[in-house]
């Protein structure tokens, strides 16, 4: 009866250290995962990465279709370039020219994405071209080609600039992720202007 009772005894510990191991693995998954998307209005193929519950392009959009508002243009007026970086979109361009399914992100998408990385509440916040957001915790370096995030910002100037959809003050947001400042930098810049477009995937 002892053995009978020690086997049984056994036999539930070893299926607890079992279910404690199977959800600690669970628990740990890696938080990235790619895929890839096929933009159906011209074929191209991009890479995509899961970053906490988002998900992003991996690369700069290089839609050259026809836009309803606002317009585009290939870096250094170059096909290679836009093939390798992306194109370069004004504000307004930029606000729509996401294929189905995915969108601009906002300012607060951004932070989402900002604050799984580790940026502080107070560097959020902060809309400065001089104040390096993120520097404590490398959230740039993480978003830069090559890091950890596997979001690999990178454009044809070496630095990642990225619009927002959310206009305040007839200025539209835009994100400069700036390794040698080792920072990423959140402005408001006219919409006139040309920057990079990574699109999210909407909910």
């Amino acid at each position: 009866m002892k053995k009978q009772l020690f086997s049984c005894a056994l036999a539930l510990a070893m299926v607890s250290i079992l279910f404690v191991s199977c959800k600690k693995d669970k628990d740990n998954k890696p938080q990235s995962a790619e895929s890839t998307f096929k933009d159906p209005r011209d074929s191209k193929i991009y890479k995509t990465i899961r970053i906490g519950n988002q998900m992003w392009f991996a690369e700069n959009l290089a839609y050259e279709g026809t836009l309803k508002a606002g317009s585009s243009f290939r870096p250094y007026s170059s096909l290679d370039s836009a093939k390798k970086y992306g194109m370069m979109y004004t504000g307004d361009a930029a606000k729509i020219v996401c294929p189905n399914g995915w969108h601009l992100p906002s300012d607060e998408e951004w932070k989402v994405l900002e604050r799984y990385l580790g940026m502080s509440e107070e560097d959020l916040s902060t809309v400065s071209s001089a104040y390096p957001r993120g520097k404590d915790k490398n959230v740039a370096l993480k978003l830069h080609k090559g890091g950890t995030s596997m979001f690999e910002s990178m454009n044809v100037y070496g630095f990642g600039f990225y619009w927002a959809s959310t206009i305040l003050y007839s200025n539209q947001y835009l994100r400069s992720v700036n390794t040698d400042a080792n920072a990423v930098f959140r402005t408001l810049e006219p919409s006139s202007r040309e920057a990079c477009v990574r699109c999210l995937q909407n909910k």
